[in-house]
């Protein structure tokens, strides 16, 4: 087996002949960089670099604060100008190399990194748009990461604590009434394109601005679409798009009657509609496994009182979603069989015609299951008063949503 040594040592020497690199992912960066020393300089040197990934590492590694200073302030030592830079988890609890590196990196457009609380930021990042943050402990005030990340566009945030919010702590109390008093006091951004966190977390992190897509993860089944925090939280960002990530552990069914502010509030001083709703949902072996008519159930009661125009539906077989993006976990193969021969004989057309008949603004309709290799798309169209449902190609099905989606989201409202 390759040691760590010997992987240091064949990436140095790979990197070494590539000058005009502009996209390098390097996992482990802050191991290697521990066995190499000649590493930093290496990478330091790629003066056409634009995107820099030094993937994270799973905390903790029991690196010393003096191993973890030497290898992470190289990032501000690069000679190339970023565009996209992720940093590996970052324990010490010092702005300095914030700073330097905002400074060294002035034109720098995407930022992530994961740390146990933050600071206030004295030197801002004025050009990072898109900023992905995870923390392990205390909230932030939204008027830290507001001042340090001024033209943030795209902002997703990871909390690792859990949050009960039926049985609040005092933490969490102090923490919301913070957060409404940095966004009366107008420390917040007027807009955002993006905004993706827990469901949990979003409602003590109290932001008040307009959202053209709000992603909720780490959803219970059903938690979302009844409890008054929810129609809270949407009513404050109006979003546009919603997306759900779903856990469908727990039967599939809605205890509770929806509450149709969820999707078309009038109420207030800011009105929303929702306009595309999508939603993600993963099963595993308790909370059984869906068919025909549990798939139209599910949706029929949320689209009849919205007036959504887009709906896209993914079901997967017990996976988790990483950065968006669904990984197979480690379940035995059997279950996933089983499965995969249970969402094969879903009627998908079924599914679409029941939702389009209580739902007539419907337009587009996507699904994909994880037993088959592609989504299916639908186009919806009124010919002498009937709804027609019309399948689409892949190519146009895309083609159309990415339509849809640049229409929503050139609307000036935001």
């Amino acid at each position: 087996m390759t040691s760590l040594e010997d992987c240091a040592d064949e990436v140095a020497q790979l990197l070494v002949g590539c000058k005009r690199l502009r996209y390098l992912e390097l996992h482990w960066y802050d191991l290697l960089t521990l066995e190499d020393p000649r590493l930093p300089s290496i990478v330091a040197s790629l003066t056409e670099l634009r995107a820099f990934d030094a993937s994270e590492r799973p905390r903790p590694t029991g690196i010393s604060p003096e191993s973890e200073a030497a290898y992470i302030n190289t990032f501000t030592t690069l000679q190339s100008t970023l565009d996209s830079l992720r940093l590996p988890w970052i324990y010490a609890e010092d702005v300095t190399f914030f700073h330097d590196l905002a400074i060294s990196q002035p034109c720098l457009k995407e930022l992530w990194f994961s740390i146990p609380k933050f600071l206030p930021l004295n030197t801002p990042f004025r050009s990072v748009s898109r900023l992905h943050l995870t923390l392990l402990r205390e909230y932030p005030r939204i008027r830290d990461i507001y001042r340090a990340f001024p033209s943030a566009r795209d902002i997703r945030i990871g909390w690792i604590p859990s949050i009960n919010l039926f049985r609040l702590t005092e933490a969490d109390t102090a923490a919301r009434h913070l957060a409404e008093e940095d966004c009366r006091d107008g420390n917040v951004w007027r807009s955002l394109d993006l905004l993706s966190s827990s469901f949990q977390y979003l409602c003590i992190f109290a932001l008040t601005c307009p959202v053209r897509r709000l992603v909720l993860r780490d959803l219970e089944f059903g938690l979302w679409f009844w409890s008054d925090q929810a129609v809270e939280l949407l009513s404050r960002l109006r979003p546009r798009q919603l997306d759900v990530v779903v856990d469908c552990g727990t039967p599939m069914d809605f205890p509770v009657p929806i509450d149709p502010r969820m999707f078309v509030n009038d109420s207030g001083a800011s009105p929303y509609r929702l306009a595309h709703l999508c939603a993600r949902m993963w099963f595993h072996p308790e909370g059984g496994v869906p068919d025909t008519d549990n798939v139209t159930d599910m949706f029929r009661k949320v689209l009849s009182v919205s007036q959504v125009e887009l709906f896209r539906l993914d079901l997967y077989d017990s996976v988790t979603f990483i950065n968006g993006l669904p990984l197979q976990t480690q379940e035995p193969a059997d279950y996933h069989r089983k499965l995969a021969e249970c969402m094969v004989h879903i009627n998908l057309f079924a599914v679409v015609r029941a939702l389009v008949d209580c739902c007539p603004s419907l337009r587009i309709v996507v699904m994909n299951l994880s037993a088959e290799p592609d989504e299916r798309y639908w186009r919806v169209e009124m010919l002498d008063g009937q709804a027609v449902i019309k399948e689409v190609g892949r190519y146009t099905g895309r083609q159309m949503v990415a339509e849809e989606e640049e229409r929503l989201f050139s609307l000036k409202e935001y």
